[in-house]
């Protein structure tokens, strides 16, 4: 069957990382016979250091926190569930699993039922097979967690997961561009929303440092390396610090350059995946690998780069130690427990290309939460109200209570608080304006060497031209393995 969305899980260069229009009332028909056969793109291994979640193929561009400031439409206040009990399943602990927590104490509040949680394993491959497990028993939570993608396409969603595509609140709520991950392009059916926030990536700056030498914000990669020379001649401070001893760390840049390589080609993914194209082809695709070799021939990165965490990248940016970092938003969470009071200083750019005038950044996509096909008929009505009202305002209200966010929630017109940092705000207006989601989500194939093959590259064991020769075999085995057409 014909996937649009991009099968799953990441290529290799993606690896290693890893509003509410209500109706009167909650439709309990389940249009199962909607549902199709595959979604796509997954996180693969490129989970956060602090936070759960993370970025279609297409751009996101104009269509996350549409309406930012705008309040979207409020909850049924008649919904009335007292005595049906929901079984629900995550693996999200830490501050956000407080605040699901929150948004499910704030439901059960609102609608008398009662909410049974249960804590998948924190590892997405346990979790995933505990779910397959459960799936082919007939024996699936209620609702439950999972990535977008290849994780979600081994819970065969045609069988197991109920189609929300007949809720009237689902396209008016969630941003297309979710959407688009979670639906089978041929059938319509969508079979999730957004659990937690989006990642969006980038370079973190410290202000200060910025501020006392009178650098501008690089509109260019050659403005990029102006600043980097200017704080390595001026400064004791590290240009760029460079955690690459955080598998997700040392590919952040890279990935991110994926954002120029759509806005190029928005088919790029599927012509590598139907080997129409070889990865080197592109010129574009390229630089993300030159760009890591300039911050090491020019010495602009970490003296040790692969003995650097990522928690010291975090402290070494908030105390202007360092002048800048290539991140995703997560690290705004690490920056606010180790240096709380330097949360302001810090500052957000896209990583620049060749153009002042396309500027974009690449997003990693929230986890999702999933309704089981299978669910008890008493229980249905409830379940789907709970799966709209945590697309709602008041959901983000209760969420924001114990956690400041540091992605988009992927929800058409939520409110955004107030205690959000400088650097979130504009990272999240990035992904209103101009971005793409990593090439992940768009393609099937992934060899299992990336981040030792990136690490090569930014050590300087690997030119760029041998290090991309080297993606190319990783990746060659792997769709072999996979059986895809064409390899």
């Amino acid at each position: 069957m014909k996937k649009k969305l991009a099968l799953a899980l990441a290529l290799s260069l993606t690896l290693g990382l890893v509003a509410c229009g209500s109706p009167d009332e909650p439709s309990s028909g389940n249009s199962g016979d909607k549902n199709g056969a595959s979604v796509s793109g997954d996180v693969g291994g490129a989970s956060d250091s602090s936070e759960e979640g993370s970025d279609a193929a297409g751009s996101v561009s104009g269509s996350s926190q549409e309406s930012s400031g705008a309040d979207n439409a409020k909850t049924p206040e008649h919904w009335n569930f007292e005595g049906v009990t929901l079984n629900i399943a995550h693996s999200t602990t830490g501050e956000v699993g407080d605040a699901l927590q929150a948004q499910l104490d704030a439901f059960c509040e609102l609608t008398g039922c009662k909410i049974e949680v249960e804590l998948l394993s924190s590892n997405s491959e346990e979790s995933v097979y505990t779910l397959e497990v459960r799936a082919a028993t007939g024996n699936l939570p209620d609702l439950f967690q999972s990535s977008i993608g290849a994780q979600l396409d081994k819970l065969d969603p045609k069988a197991n997961i109920y189609d929300l595509s007949g809720q009237d609140w689902i396209r008016e709520n969630v941003t297309s561009s979710y959407l688009d991950l979670v639906s089978d392009a041929d059938t319509g059916a969508v079979y999730c929303i957004p659990l937690t926030t989006s990642n969006v990536a980038g370079c973190f700056y410290n202000k200060k440092v910025y501020e006392d030498l009178q650098l501008e914000i690089p509109l260019t990669w050659e403005e990029f390396l102006n600043n980097c020379e200017i704080i390595k001649t001026q400064t004791d401070k590290v240009p760029v610090v460079t955690p690459y001893s955080d598998g997700a760390g040392s590919q952040i840049l890279f990935l991110s350059q994926y954002f120029y390589v759509h806005q190029e080609d928005p088919d790029f993914a599927d012509k590598y995946t139907n080997r129409e194209i070889e990865l080197h082809d592109s010129e574009t695709f390229m630089r993300g690998l030159y760009k890591l070799n300039d911050l090491y021939t020019k010495q602009y990165q970490s003296d040790d780069p692969l003995a650097v965490s990522f928690e010291k990248s975090a402290a070494d940016l908030a105390n202007g130690d360092a002048a800048m970092t290539f991140s995703r938003t997560n690290i705004l969470s690490t920056i606010s427990n180790v240096a709380p009071d330097k949360i302001d200083d810090i500052g957000f750019f896209p990583l620049p290309d060749t153009s002042a005038e396309v500027r974009g950044v690449a997003t990693w996509m929230p986890v999702a939460w999933c309704m089981s096909k299978t669910i008890a008929p008493e229980k249905e009505a409830c379940a789907l109200a709970l799966m709209e009202y945590l697309t709602t305002s008041e959901a983000i209200d209760a969420y924001c209570e114990v956690t400041v966010p540091t992605g988009a929630f992927m929800l058409n017109g939520v409110s955004l608080p107030d205690t959000i940092s400088a650097a979130a705000r504009e990272a999240q207006e990035w992904v209103a304006k101009s971005s793409t989601s990593v090439m992940e989500y768009s393609c099937n194939i992934k060899g299992s060497n990336m981040v030792t093959i990136l690490q090569m590259a930014e050590t300087g064991e690997y030119s760029p031209e041998e290090a991309i020769s080297e993606i190319e075999k990783d990746n060659a085995i792997d769709a072999r393995q996979k059986g895809v057409a064409g390899w």
